[in-house]
């Protein structure tokens, strides 16, 4: 007896078992052709070498067989040790050991292998060790199968040419120096592979986020270009070395593959934002040309943040100092009509240039705050705004302006005249700025903040509550001040297309506010895909990169001339 099928036979099982007995194709020229179980559908492929191609790019025939080789050396030693395992019952460490495999499979074409090791792992995660001793019998026939496919490859050096890849990369957009950090030998050669096709001429490959850090340390200057990294490591997780990187101030560029699911995967990358590193992108693997191309052209997912200054405080003495000096400075962001892209409005953004260093707003900000000098900062910015608006009005721009207050700032009873006051020396009317609050931060006396703000609502300003979603009350806050306008984080918008949760916060926030009768903007919106999820979803007005970058007043007008003749 060969096979044993339980009741009720699945028949996707049945097909794969007479597949696995009846003979296979195999061609025997040069040309390495997608070699699969004619039965079985091509996720369920026992060896596709077109899929290698289609990750790596051109390679030679033997760099085919030498891959598929190295990973079914490696994978035999693999399933010896998971049949121990198997043997002391432990499961974690055998779910592990498959996701390891199902991941190497995945990269040398072996789809079908993969889709049992998967199985396999979904199996041992829940537990179910009888299941897993089945499906383990059948993962150990299944790699004989690759291994006799596998065999049969051509060794010649005539290369395979897959005509549907990528352009090449111009060598401005390639990295000098890669080091790649993953445990798996398999995903070590693929991606060095894949690396040497684009043009990377130095790859650097270590096992571990302990060497990598020493490989770091030893690149001293000349640097680290870029840094390709696992999740699911052993000793240093991911998560622990991405810790370390930053403090060790890693300032290459980095790319996450890992085989975790997307909504982790889009968790650390968040991490990895927040923590200032360069991050070009996070990915599932395999890491393919197409995707790497991408990446690689792509712009800095931190490049367009501010640097921040190297003093670990900020000091009351340096922001009365940078008040004094004129070292504060306002920058413009343009907001636009979601449909039609329009000009609306613009965003004032608040910067501070001090020894030769751009200090980060929300540092600055914080430490104002908590220093009691956000009203002397706060009247300096709101001054220079409206010299900058001035002059958009006098070129003829007459667009609304957003001004960020701080909510500290809102305890003041006579902040009402001081704005109505500073207008009248300007162009602009109360209808035309618009006052931001920031929702992160609790209003300390609700009440002399609600006198504040109903009186500037009186007066003809508009509200607009900011970065919705990060702070702390926003729904008592919602009903309670006379907002117009939500604006929406920039977290629940860039990538939400593919992040259910993040999408569904997106969603459920701008019917909120349709539903309110406030306007809503989106901000941070920095791909077409950003544009087109807002749009979709009915957001009024978008700002981000993807329209323009922060400006100066001048700058600024200069922009919307050229894009009123375009």
């Amino acid at each position: 007896m060969s096979e044993v099928l339980n009741k009720p036979v699945d028949l996707q099982d049945l097909r794969d078992r007479i597949a696995h007995w009846l003979p296979h194709t195999v061609t025997h020229d040069d040309t390495v052709a997608p070699i699969h179980t004619p039965a079985a559908s091509d996720h369920r492929a026992i060896l596709d070498t077109a899929h290698i191609t289609r990750i790596v790019g051109n390679l030679s025939q033997r760099q085919i067989r030498e891959l598929v080789d190295l990973f079914t050396s490696t994978v035999r030693t693999e399933l010896i040790a998971g049949r121990e395992l198997l043997r002391t019952v432990d499961a974690r460490a055998l779910a592990l050991l498959m996701h390891k495999i199902k991941s190497s499979a995945r990269m040398v074409g072996a789809l079908h292998f993969a889709g049992l090791a998967e199985r396999l792992e979904t199996a041992a995660n829940a537990g179910r060790l009888d299941a897993v001793s089945v499906l383990f019998t059948e993962l150990e026939h299944a790699l004989g199968d690759v291994e006799t496919l596998g065999e049969q490859l051509s060794v010649s050096a005539s290369p395979v040419i897959n005509h549907e890849l990528p352009p090449t990369l111009p060598p401005e957009s390639l990295p000098y120096s890669v080091l790649l950090v993953d445990d798996d030998v398999i995903v070590r050669r693929q991606t060095g592979l894949l690396l040497s096709a684009i043009g990377v001429t130095e790859i650097l490959t270590v096992a571990s986020g302990e060497a990598a850090l020493l490989e770091i340390e030893r690149a001293g200057v000349i640097g680290i270009d870029l840094l390709i990294t696992d999740l699911k490591m052993p000793g240093m997780d991911g998560i622990e070395f991405l810790r370390r990187l930053a403090q060790v101030n890693y300032p290459g560029d980095l790319i996450i593959a890992s085989g975790v699911d997307a909504q982790l995967l889009h968790t650390v990358a968040d991490l990895a934002r927040s923590k200032g590193l360069h991050l070009r992108g996070a990915v599932k693997k395999p890491l393919t040309r197409e995707s790497l191309t991408e990446l690689l052209t792509a712009r800095r997912q931190m490049s367009h943040q501010i640097i921040p200054v190297l003093a670990p405080e900020i000091m009351g003495e340096d922001l009365l100092d940078g008040i004094a000096g004129d070292e504060f400075s306002i920058m413009f962001q343009p907001k636009v009509d979601a449909n039609t892209l329009e000009v609306i409005g613009v965003e004032a953004l608040a910067r501070w240039h001090r020894n030769g260093q751009m200090v980060r707003p929300d540092l600055f900000i914080t430490a104002a705050e908590h220093l009691g000098l956000i009203a002397p900062l706060s009247r300096v910015l709101l001054a220079k705004t409206l010299e900058g608006a001035n002059e958009l009005f006098t070129a003829g721009f007459k667009l609304v302006i957003a001004f960020n207050l701080s909510a500290n700032w809102l305890s003041d009873l006579q902040l009402p005249e001081f704005i109505e006051n500073s207008l009248s020396s300007s162009l602009l009317m109360p209808e035309n700025l618009i006052l931001e609050i920031t929702e992160t931060t609790l209003l300390s006396d609700l009440d002399v903040s609600m006198d504040v703000l109903t009186r500037l609502r009186i007066k003809g300003f508009k509200l607009s509550i900011d970065d919705f979603g990060t702070g702390y009350s926003s729904m008592e806050q919602l009903q309670r001040i006379p907002f117009g306008e939500l604006k929406i984080d920039r977290s629940f918008v860039q990538g939400a297309g593919e992040r259910p949760a993040v999408r569904a916060i997106l969603a459920a926030s701008i019917n909120m506010a349709r539903k309110l009768n406030l306007s809503t903007v989106a901000e941070g919106v920095e791909t077409q895909t950003d544009l087109d999820l807002v749009r979709g979803l009915g957001c009024d007005l978008v700002q981000g990169w993807l329209i323009a970058k922060a400006m100066p007043a001048a700058e600024l007008i200069d922009w919307l001339k050229r894009r009123s003749t375009e």
